[in-house]
């Protein structure tokens, strides 16, 4: 069945929506506002249309003798709470219209060059939702570089009216976010939208596409063979969520026209795999310009992360690497280090979670230091570190002399290892400003020197100690050496630490502690 209500019953809806925005606007915010019939016949036909789409696309309870009047009467109450939540949304916004105008007198000037349709509303666009929403990208003269599309649902009429849009901004059109444009379509009309959508960027110059959270596997990325053929300057390139699995990664592969020209590349939440993986590797030997390379969460193991040190080493502009959520282990994480160490710009590495263990660790810390002056940013958490291989990774970080944020949580550093760390920390002289040693069997010494350490940066912004051992009285004392250095807010939560586990330090390790801990003093 297809939803469908009497025009007059429409109208009326339509009309007591004018009314009581009307009456919102005067009586609650003391204006006038123009326009409260064309934007109630908006959200009417806006509620409507979602309706309407749950009508066509739904198939439960629709066949007779299954139910009477329930399809009819659970449409209906879809329409209605619709139109009620962006009635009220609207109402909402007739309020900062007001308090905006009565302040200084400042006017929101529109961005001239970004266009963004992303929000939390997951709306299902028809051809005249589309038509209307798209208006700005049709006015003569229009100038926008970037366009977003992303959580708004396009069928094929409303892709057409994207390749209306984009035609008219051909000449400034650079960038293009399609994530999530195809939420609850059949899968043969969101792949038919995607086509329309991607071949409409032919008349323009592109340089950045974002296709991610669309889901839509090999044949998603098939549908986009036009754009990835004949754009040739794509320097921005997302596949996130994207079932990039082996066959699909061999399609961006085949189709990629110009790997020459990428600087970013984002894969992840995928299930790649290492026969996938061997494909983005021999994208990566294309590539020697990369910059930006991101494919965590994508079932990869040390054979797919040599692969990828191979084809990343060809080039030496790398400045950020995020490969987090993968079983890289010791072959895989050596691998990386010696690619790594080659890579002089780099500033931001993220290996959460890729079960490193101490040897690999200490090869990429070391490779790191080694290699890569400028880092500012590196998580080794979750990386099964134990406190033998603390000593490789302090060494290393002593020479970092520009890292801002460390992340070690959920190892096994124990007091001594986090106290090595802070010393480490210390004697770069690097201008750190956010710490996290949760989750590492933590007592009260590794927790004090944590907390003397941030003392001692002024630009220091967050210490997380979470998840650890620290007795009552411990917790006092880095709060008071925090306090001390006027860095009372920095402590996150300690609701999941466990005072009850704490005990004392080995007495072997008792000395070198206090030592360290001596030694991190203001």
């Amino acid at each position: 069945m297809v939803f469908a209500i009497p025009k007059e019953q429409r109208d009326d809806l339509v009309s007591r929506m004018d009314e009581h925005l009307a009456a919102i606007g005067f009586h609650m915010f003391g204006h006038t506002f123009s326009g409260t019939l064309a934007k109630s016949q908006e959200i009417e036909e806006r509620a409507f249309s979602v309706a309407e789409v749950a009508s066509i696309t739904t198939t439960e309870s629709w066949s007779e003798g299954t139910g009477a009047g329930r399809p009819v009467i659970e449409l209906t109450r879809l329409y209605i709470k619709k139109a009620a939540e962006l009635m009220k949304a609207e109402a909402v916004r007739l309020g900062e219209v007001a308090a905006e105008s009565s302040g200084a007198g400042d006017q929101e000037v529109a961005d001239a060059d970004n266009f963004d349709l992303t929000s939390s509303d997951r709306e299902f666009y028809t051809q005249k939702r589309a038509e209307q929403v798209l208006a700005p990208l049709m006015v003569k003269g229009a100038a926008y570089s970037s366009v977003k599309l992303c959580t708004k649902s396009f069928g094929i009429d409303a892709a057409n009216m994207v390749t209306k849009a984009f035609a008219n901004i051909a000449k400034t059109l650079k960038e293009v976010d399609l994530s999530d444009i195809m939420a609850g379509r059949p899968e043969a009309e969101g792949l038919k939208a995607m086509q329309i959508i991607t071949e409409a960027t032919l008349g323009a110059n592109i340089t950045s596409v974002d296709v991610s959270d669309n889901a839509f596997g090999e044949k998603g990325v098939r549908a986009c063979t036009a754009m990835l053929q004949q754009q040739t300057a794509i320097e921005s390139l997302s596949f996130i969520n994207n079932g990039i699995s082996e066959q699909a990664a061999r399609a961006i592969l085949e189709l990629l026209a110009s790997p020459q020209s990428l600087k970013k590349f984002h894969l992840g939440k995928n299930m790649t795999g290492d026969d996938g993986t061997a494909h983005v590797a021999a994208l990566l030997a294309k590539a020697p310009n990369m910059e930006d390379f991101m494919m965590y969460g994508s079932r990869f193991t040390a054979d797919g992360a040599a692969m990828l040190a191979k084809g990343l080493a060809v080039g030496t502009s790398l400045k950020k690497i995020d490969l987090n959520d993968n079983n890289i282990n010791e072959e895989g994480g050596i691998a990386l280090a010696g690619m790594l160490y080659k890579q002089p710009n780099m500033r931001h590495v993220n290996f959460e979670m890729t079960s490193l263990g101490p040897d690999a660790a200490g090869a990429v810390a070391s490779a790191l230091a080694a290699g890569c002056p400028q880092l500012e940013y590196l998580n080794l958490s979750a990386c099964d570190i134990t406190p033998e291989g603390v000593p490789a990774v302090a060494k290393a970080i002593s020479a970092m002399k520009n890292l801002k944020v460390l992340n070690v949580a959920e190892n096994e550093f124990g007091d001594f290892g986090v106290a090595q760390i802070c010393v480490a920390l210390k004697m770069s002289g690097c201008p750190l400003e956010e710490l996290d040693v949760s989750n590492n069997e933590l007592v009260n010494p590794g927790a004090v020197a944590a907390a003397r350490l941030a003392a001692s940066r002024s630009g220091f912004k967050s210490l997380n100690l979470n998840e650890n051992y620290i007795s009552d009285e411990g917790i006092e004392e880095v709060k008071s050496v925090l306090d001390g250095a006027g860095l009372s807010t920095v402590l996150g939560s300690l609701d999941l630490n466990d005072a009850d586990m704490a005990d004392e330090p080995e007495d072997d390790q008792a000395a070198g502690l206090d030592a360290m801990l001596d030694h991190l003093k203001l």
